[in-house]
């Protein structure tokens, strides 16, 4: 009998001595683990792509261009394209801030919102990538230029030093209507289509 009891106190001082080692295993183990996220997490947080002069391109599962980030001597600019690989949309850095582009499906500009000096600023394209309005911050306001499909400026509104003005021109863009605020209140002339003076009130 007293050699069965001390074959299992041994047992049980062995299996005390192994539950020790177990736990103090696992504890380095999860220390060490924390302390691998840890370092992972720093290596993350301050980790750096260097954009190649060719840009870095995002391909989709079936191998499509589907974005783009790349950099020029105003900073970064970012593509997003559809699944023809056609540019519609572009975001890149100009002298005055930032600008977003607009494509049609056949990557054909369309339109612009970018920043200038006085402002913000919109330009529409038609389809064939020409200009047929566009709006703006200036000096005095807000300016609204419209343009035909030959993109001759054919009507213009916007705020002016003494403040509205509104201007119609033909399509050899000769001014043949205007009306607007002056010093001493409102004036309106008509001009003939070579842009000669026909009539004007007061």
């Amino acid at each position: 009998m007293k050699n069965e009891n001390h074959i299992k106190e041994d047992y049980v001082k062995k299996d005390k001595v192994y539950l020790a080692v177990i736990v103090l295993l696992a504890i380095v183990l999860i220390v060490g683990c924390a302390s691998q996220s840890q370092q992972t997490s720093k290596r993350l947080s301050l980790s750096e792509i260097v954009i190649p002069k060719e840009g870095l391109k995002f391909i989709s599962e079936d191998g499509k261009v589907i974005a783009k980030i790349s950099a020029n001597e105003n900073g970064g600019g970012l593509s997003i394209f559809n699944n023809q690989e056609k540019p519609v949309a572009v975001m890149m850095p100009f002298e005055n801030g930032g600008s977003l582009g607009i494509f049609n499906n056949q990557g054909k500009f369309v339109a612009i919102i970018r920043s200038t000096e006085y402002g913000g600023a919109l330009e529409i394209d038609n389809n064939e990538e020409k200009s047929v309005a566009g709006m703006g911050a200036t000096e005095y306001g807000g300016i609204l230029d419209i343009y035909n499909n030959q993109e001759k400026s054919v009507a213009r509104m916007g705020a002016y030093i003494y403040g509205g003005g509104l201007s119609a021109f033909n399509n050899q863009e000769k001014l043949v209507a205007s009306m607007g605020t002056f010093e001493n209140g409102g004036c309106a002339v008509i001009r003939d289509n070579q842009g000669n003076f026909i009539w004007s009130k007061p």
